[in-house]
């Protein structure tokens, strides 16, 4: 069962969903700019930070390039092959001197025999050269690296125990001697010229920074454990993200980033930025929390969240405030409609409001009460007149049937008569009639007035009263047709058209003589089951033309034989497909009743032609009547 949806108010309705709509309005918006805040802040940081690391790789590779200026001093000095060994140990000394950021030189020759590296460094301001006869130095990177490719190399990080005797970063350049590499120039920067910047360098508050060679060592990092002890892919290794991993690999191939993540073990959501040093592939990277970037826009984002809340609330309380404007006078409007339901249409005092609208619907609705009012007076005055006429049409009615036969009127014993009619509407226009013209002669007779309703009713009354007067002084029936239809030429009836089957049965002998004046054919029903249908008509219907020829036609019946005879709204009746019932289904009815009595007949006609019609369309008036001969009178 359907249960009944539940109303609101209109002002409730407008509310909730300018409200939700609203709403959604307002967080689209704010998720709209927020986002936008989030790109324009995400290049500036970007921007910010990048200069920052910018101007700290600069720095650190101002240090190294001035290591390679110094190699490549040193390198020209000695290929020119003008000095001798002290005086090459002199230019050295004054380099150390002159260069504090220089902590250590190295030559080293593997073509001389035996093979030597001799190391320079200062102690108290006086040279310290000592000399390695050992080969041991041909196998480490610094040496074996630009002796084979015959370019310049920077080297991880070592522990130079001989000279510096701290962890250094060498460059090393190859000493040529007509075109063949003869040995190597090393010189050395500590370390922690390196790791002091790295540990100076803050990005925003907490963020920090390290340095990463060209094969991933993490030279220099705030956190001394991990310097020199573990790579960038070691760290990486930690966490299964796949994107640190490809974070690791942009940075061990030189290139520029700016990128976030947000799996990077107890740190949490941070960004990682990088930037290579020009002179050589070690990198830069700094690891900033992400709300230490977004600070300003965390701030800016409260801020404006606040504001559109209390956009929201002043825009939502003029709306409930307009919208209770717009309610009270509808409420009152709808107060009066629910009295005018309950049958109150009394004038209502002008109803005060600001809109248009509803001083329109307003107005109208007063004009509708008092047009609703006239109408209804009207209404009851057409009904009290339609009450008349409708008592005046039941009392034609029960004289119209008074005037019928049924079943206690006289017929004679070797007839058996039975007839009845439906009309369309209280009166109809259809009449039968039989009677005793004298004791030997009996009179029927079935006709149809053209038209329906109240006129076609006065016509069949005239009808039947003036023909059971005119039998009288005839005994045939077309003089009584004859005098029937000069009346109606006479007196020119608004229905004084009309179709007439009249007979006369000599009840002897069971001689029949009949007239069809334009009415259906008549059917005799033979005890043996045969149809005879006498469809010849002997005039035109009556009331058309004056001094017609009325002709007659003769039958003789049989003892069990049954005249019958319909109007047409039998044959007439339609099914809701359009087709006639007409004279085929009439006499396929007729086909199943043999044996039936007359009344029988009559009703089982009446039956199926009901069935067969469409009760959506209108029908005509249906009359039947049917008459068995029993055989001739008994003398006494």
């Amino acid at each position: 069962m359907k249960t009944k949806k539940k109303t609101r108010r209109l002002s409730e309705q407008l509310i909730g969903q300018l409200l939700l709509f609203m709403t959604f309005l307002f967080i689209l918006l704010l998720l709209v700019i927020l986002r936008l805040l989030f790109d324009v802040e995400k290049t500036n940081q970007e921007e910010v930070i990048g200069n920052l690391m910018e101007s700290n790789v600069q720095i650190m590779d101002r240090n190294l390039s001035g290591i390679i200026s110094l190699a490549k001093n040193l390198q020209g000095v000695v290929n020119e092959g003008v000095y001798n060994e002290a005086e090459i140990q002199r230019h050295i000394h004054r380099l150390l001197l002159d260069n504090p950021i220089l902590v250590s030189a190295c030559l080293a020759y593997d073509e001389q025999n035996p093979p030597h590296c001799t190391t320079f460094s200062l102690v108290a301001q006086r040279m310290n050269a000592i000399k390695n006869t050992n080969d041991d130095f041909l196998y480490k990177d610094w040496f074996q690296i630009p002796r084979l490719t015959g370019r310049p190399y920077w080297s991880d990080p070592w522990y130079d125990k001989e000279g510096a005797k701290t962890i250094v970063c060498s460059y090393s350049v190859p000493l040529t001697r007509k075109g063949k590499v003869q040995g190597i120039i090393r010189v050395d920067l500590p370390l922690e010229n390196l790791r002091r910047i790295i540990v100076n360098l803050r990005v925003k508050e907490s963020g920090r920074a390290f340095l990463v060679s060209g094969n991933g060592m993490i030279m220099a990092h705030p956190t001394d454990s991990l310097a020199m002890n573990y790579t960038i892919f070691d760290l990486v290794n930690r966490y299964p993200d796949v994107q640190m991993r490809t974070l690791a690999k942009k940075v061990v191939a030189g290139e520029v980033g700016f990128e976030r993540n947000r799996n990077l073990g107890m740190k949490g959501d941070v960004w990682l930025t990088f930037r290579p040093l020009p002179t050589n592939n070690w990198s830069l990277v700094a690891i900033v929390p992400h709300r230490e970037v977004f600070v300003h826009l965390h701030y800016l984002s409260l801020i404006l969240s606040l504001a559109v809340l209390f956009g929201f609330l002043v825009l939502s309380l003029m709306i409930w405030g307009r919208v209770q404007a717009l309610n009270k006078p509808l409420t009152e409007l709808v107060d009066g409609i629910k009295q005018a339901g309950e049958g109150d249409l009394s004038p209502a005092p002008p109803l005060e409001t600001e809109s248009y609208e509803i001083q329109v619907i307003s107005e109208n609705f007063e004009a509708m009460k008092s047009s609703l009012s006239a109408h209804i007076d009207n209404l009851q005055a057409l009904t009290e007149e339609r009450n008349r006429i409708s008592s005046e049409l039941e009392f034609a009615s029960n004289v119209q049937r008074s005037l019928i036969p049924n079943g206690n009127s006289i017929k004679p014993g070797n007839l058996d008569v039975y007839g009845l009619l439906e009309p369309a509407g209280m009166v109809g226009g259809d009449l039968f009639d039989y009677f005793l013209i004298d004791e030997g002669h009996f009179l029927f007779a079935i006709a149809d007035v053209v038209g329906k309703g109240v006129g076609a009713a006065m016509t069949m009354t005239m009808a039947t009263t003036l023909l059971r007067s005119i039998a009288q002084h005839h005994k045939k029936p077309q003089e009584i047709l004859s005098q029937l239809n000069a009346f109606f030429m006479g007196h020119k009836l608004e229905s004084g058209y009309m179709t007439m089957a009249l007979g006369i049965i000599d009840l002897a002998s069971g001689v029949c003589v009949f007239s069809n004046a334009g009415h259906l054919p008549l059917y005799v029903l033979s005890q043996d089951g045969q149809i005879r249908k006498h469809e010849r008509t002997h005039s035109t219907a009556l009331g058309f033309f004056d001094n017609i020829k009325i002709e007659s036609e003769e039958l003789r019946l049989d003892a069990g034989d049954k005249i019958l005879l319909v109007t047409d709204g039998v044959t007439e009746a339609t099914n809701p497909n359009d087709h006639l019932f007409g004279t085929q289904g009439l006499e396929k009815t007729l086909a199943g009743l043999r044996g039936a009595s007359v009344e029988k007949t009559a009703k089982a006609i009446l039956e199926t032609v009901l069935d067969f019609a469409d009760p959506e369309k209108g029908r005509d008036d249906i009359t039947i009547l049917a008459i068995e001969y029993l055989g001739g009178l008994q003398k006494p």
